[in-house]
């Protein structure tokens, strides 16, 4: 009976759950990139076959063409019978979506050739392409009627539109895409297209191919708007100064600079790099890479980059290709000799390049210890070369996302800087710290650089910067802005580009004209929440 009791008691309170309404669902707005993809010449390809037969191929097509852009960071959230609409940066938000969407657009054309041949084998399918539209812009998450995948706004027809317009094989990027990713990629101005929700045609570009690698960073800040590098002065002078006691007094430095997303640290690298580019002879000789995050379980991936970096070496090149260029380079600095041949396979295979097949690998592939020491060996042989005829500056990008093996291999060579003219530059998120909560302790010549959220002050003269062609700039926007970006540079001019999507701001001429009655409407989220979340 008492059982009984609190069984009609629990009844009692789920029916009352029950008659509640139903909690509304919430809507976000967001800041992403959206892909669209669709297999070119659907129709007549379903029209000779068997409907069964239609739905078994396109499954298994669009199965192999969603893959890159999972393993690019986004994700696919409506499948459509021949095609599928992807976006990048929802739920979490990464610097590089439209980077990495571009990337993931032409992997899937990639996929898309490599997968004609076994469809014209199987199913006598002759003629197999895609097309791929990509957009950047803000939009409606979820809402009342849909799920939470739900994506809504001008946004999402332009980047339809731009894969309707694509031709086969071909990728379409729209200029707000264009403006992240400038400078990445070879592209192609295409003619302006029109779309729903937009009142001018809107400017388009094909992209081609991933650019060859390039030293310079592509930076971001609001178009048409070139700003100086704002509360940054001290630490650019710490970076020089390291540069030039390296220089000049044959001491290698390490220099770490920490700081949270979009506070400035790839601005400051790139002042920096301005600065190095106008040192008297010798020339400097640059290194780069970049921890990426999808890559943090690759072996030596961050130390690979660096070398793709200097011999040129793309992601299309075919294998023989890419190790061909890698030796080339290293036997210009280890001889060309058998003896500098053998040092270049076995540092090429440490970085991960396949030399297996190398009689200079005979009783080292089978001992990872002695393939370990050798090729640590060799590339301190190949440093201490190389410096020895011109200063080296190697730059080392977003390492809380390095794998270990190479950020071990950097701490191990780090101790054997000291007479190299060689500057090594780190530029990190704080999370390394936990990781590598030691990280560079112990090295005199160590330096770690914490770049802080911007003063109120330093971001009044910023804002006063980007807005320096306006005819008048209302206190209440300046205001606005200055809080809403919380000291984060990035997050500002983000939040500045909003304000132009949102019609505040209009960009006529040389002049930019605010509308008080549409900037009295606008709520700025806290850390821009709404708008990114990084």
């Amino acid at each position: 009976a008492p059982l009984q009791a609190k069984l009609d008691e629990l009844a009692a309170l789920l029916l009352a759950q029950q008659a509640q309404p139903a909690a509304e669902p919430t809507q976000q707005r967001k800041l992403v990139s959206l892909l669209f993809m669709d297999i070119a010449g659907s129709t007549a390809i379903a029209q000779h076959m068997d409907p069964e037969d239609v739905r078994e191929v396109f499954d298994v097509a669009l199965k192999r063409l969603a893959q890159p852009v999972e393993a690019h960071g986004g994700h696919v959230t409506r499948f459509m019978g021949d095609g599928f609409l992807a976006v990048f940066g929802a739920p979490t938000a990464r610097e590089d979506d439209p980077e990495q969407a571009i990337r993931a657009g032409l992997a899937i054309i990639k996929t898309a050739n490599e997968l004609a041949p076994e469809l014209k084998n199987e199913w006598h399918i002759t003629d197999f392409q895609v097309r791929v539209g990509i957009n950047t812009g803000l939009v409606a998450l979820g809402g009342l009627t849909e799920a939470r995948d739900t994506l809504m706004g001008a946004a999402v027809n332009l980047a339809a539109r731009l894969e309707s317009a694509a031709p086969p094989g071909g990728l379409l990027i729209s200029h707000a895409t264009y403006r992240h990713v400038r400078g990445l990629f070879d592209v192609e101005p295409q003619q302006p297209v029109t779309a729903k929700g937009f009142d001018q045609p809107v400017p388009v570009y094909r992209v081609l191919r991933l650019k060859p690698r390039a030293f310079r960073t592509h930076t971001r800040g609001v178009e048409g708007v070139e700003t100086p590098m704002s509360g940054r002065e001290g630490e650019l002078k710490t970076l020089q100064g390291a540069l030039l006691a390296a220089i000049e007094d044959g001491e290698g430095q390490l220099v770490t600079i920490t700081g949270d997303a979009g506070v400035g640290k790839s601005r400051l690298l790139y002042e920096f790099q301005d600065w190095v580019e106008l040192l008297p002879p010798p020339p400097v000789r640059f290194f780069e890479s970049r921890g990426r995050q999808e890559a943090q379980g690759l072996p030596y991936g961050l130390l690979r980059g660096m070398f793709e970096f200097r011999f040129q070496i793309q992601d299309d090149d075919p294998a023989e290709v890419a190790r061909q260029k890698l030796v080339d380079g290293l036997m210009a600095v280890f001889g060309s000799d058998q003896e500098g041949e053998l040092r270049a396979h076995i540092l090429g295979q440490l970085l991960g390049f396949d030399f297996s097949l190398s009689p200079h690998l005979k009783g080292v592939l089978g001992d990872p210890e002695q393939l370990r020491n050798r090729g640590r060996s060799y590339l301190r042989e190949f440093f201490e070369s190389i410096s020895s005829q011109a200063p080296v500056l190697v730059f080392l990008e977003d390492i809380h996302w390095a794998d270990d093996s190479s950020l071990d291999t950097f701490s191990w060579l780090a101790e054997r800087l000291s007479r190299l003219r060689m500057l090594v530059v780190c530029a990190a998120r704080p999370t390394l710290f936990e990781r590598r909560p030691y990280w560079g302790e112990g090295l005199a010549y160590h330096r770690r650089v914490d770049l802080e959220p911007l003063s109120r002050r330093e971001s009044r003269q910023l804002v006063t910067e980007i807005f320096r062609l306006a005819d008048h700039l209302p206190d209440e926007l300046r205001d606005l802005v200055v809080e809403g970006a919380e000291g984060n540079p990035f997050y500002l001019e983000e939040l500045v580009k909003m304000l132009v999507e949102d019609g505040v701001i209009v960009k006529g001429g040389e002049a930019w004209q605010v509308h008080p009655e549409r900037l009295a409407q606008v709520e700025v989220p806290p850390t821009l929440a709404g708008v990114l979340q990084a």
